[in-house]
C-alpha cells in the first residue's frame, strides 16, 4: 500500500513540474572549403521569425514572441543555442525578418545546428561576414538525407552546394556482382583445365 501511494505522489509531483517533450531535429552540417588564405569571417544562421514563432508554439510555452528579446529571454526546444551568440541586429529580406545567430565551428571544422524536423519550410539562410564580404546563401533546395542536410560553400567563389556523393546505381552493383562470378568461374575452370 505505502509503495502504491509513494508511486502515486512521484507521479503527481512529476505532472505538476511541468510536460518533457521529445523534439525530433536534424542538423545543418555546414562546411567552409578552398579559404587559402585563411581570412577570419563571422558565420550566422538567419531564422526567420516562422520559425521561431513555430517552435514556441509545437513546445506548448505559453511565450509571446517579441523578437530577439524572447530567444535571449527563453530557452526554447528545438533551438539550441549560446544566448551571446544571439545578434541584436535583425536581417530582413523581401519583408521576412531573420534572426542571426553566430555559429562556432567544432572540432571538425563544422558549423552545425538543429532544426526541428517536421518544421515544413527550408527558409533558414547562412550569412558569411567579414571586412571583404557579406554574403547570403540560400538553402531552399537543399535534401535532407539520414538526418543531416550537409551543405559546402566554396570561400574564393562564393558558391554554396551540397557535397557530391558517388551513388552507384543498384543494376550496376548487380552487374558488378555477375562479373566477379564469372571471372571466378573463369579462373576455377582455367586452373582445372591446366591440371
Amino acid at each position: 500500500m505505502k509503495r502504491v501511494i509513494t508511486f502515486s505522489i512521484l507521479i503527481i509531483l512529476t505532472l505538476m513540474v511541468g510536460n518533457v517533450y521529445a523534439i525530433d531535429t536534424f542538423d545543418f552540417q555546414f562546411q567552409v572549403s578552398n579559404n587559402k588564405e585563411n581570412e577570419d569571417f563571422d558565420l550566422y544562421i538567419l531564422l526567420p521569425e516562422k520559425y521561431v514563432i513555430y517552435a514556441i508554439n509545437q513546445s506548448n510555452l505559453e511565450i509571446n514572441y517579441e523578437g530577439v528579446e524572447t530567444l535571449k529571454q527563453y530557452s526554447i526546444p528545438g533551438i539550441d543555442i549560446e544566448k551571446d551568440n544571439i545578434q541584436d541586429e535583425i536581417y530582413e529580406e523581401k519583408g521576412v525578418k531573420y534572426i542571426q545567430i553566430l555559429l562556432e565551428k567544432n572540432s571538425k571544422d563544422i558549423y552545425e545546428f538543429s532544426i526541428l524536423e517536421n518544421y515544413p519550410n527550408m527558409d533558414m539562410k547562412y550569412r558569411i561576414k567579414n571586412s571583404d564580404k557579406d554574403y547570403i546563401m540560400h538553402i531552399d533546395n537543399f535534401k535532407v538525407k539520414d538526418g543531416k542536410c550537409e551543405i559546402e560553400y566554396n570561400y574564393e567563389k562564393d558558391e554554396i552546394k551540397q557535397p557530391d556523393k558517388l551513388v552507384i546505381p543498384p543494376g550496376v552493383i548487380v552487374l558488378m556482382i555477375l562479373l566477379a562470378v564469372i571471372v571466378i568461374v573463369g579462373g576455377i575452370s582455367y586452373v582445372k583445365q591446366k591440371n
